[in-house]
């Protein structure tokens, strides 16, 4: 059975290896397997879901062939790389505190989070809703950039 998860993207080169190269390099340890959905979460004005990928391919260290790729991840504590079957971004990024609100105060423990069927399909929902809506999506973000969880 496919599992679901939140990955962190650092940066805007993090974010273009990530979509140009369909793959993200990762010190997690988790048990990546093919067919694994993961959700990308990057900082923009708030933290927020920017696309999601399917995982084809998980390789360790050990398993990366090409010389130069393998001296990137070791430089950047990188030992495992995840290669994805497809990807997609959205158009509309969705703060995270739209979709969990309260999550948010988590933090850097949301890199790696295990998420449910209906957590994703939460996601999936929102993301519906600011594709078909655009007037209701941008008060839904006004909102959750002022809503405060306790």
């Amino acid at each position: 059975m496919a599992k679901s998860y939140i990955l962190r993207v650092a940066g805007e080169n993090n974010e273009k290896i990530v979509f140009e190269k369909k793959c993200y390099y990762t010190n997690l340890k988790r048990r990546f397997s093919q067919g694994d959905l993961v959700f990308f979460l990057m900082k923009r004005e708030f933290d927020s879901f920017i696309g999601y990928a399917i995982i084809d391919k998980v390789k360790e260290l050990a398993d990366i062939a090409d010389p130069e790729e393998r001296e990137f991840c070791i430089n950047n504590r990188w030992y495992t790389k995840i290669e994805f079957s497809r990807i997609y971004k959205f158009d509309r990024h969705l703060p995270l505190r739209l979709v969990f609100p309260g999550l948010h105060k988590l933090g850097r423990a949301l890199h790696g989070l295990e998420l449910n069927d209906i957590e994703v399909k939460r996601i999936f929902d929102l993301e519906k809703i600011c594709m078909e809506d655009e007037e209701l999506c941008r008060r839904y973000i006004e909102l959750a950039g002022r809503t405060r969880t306790l």
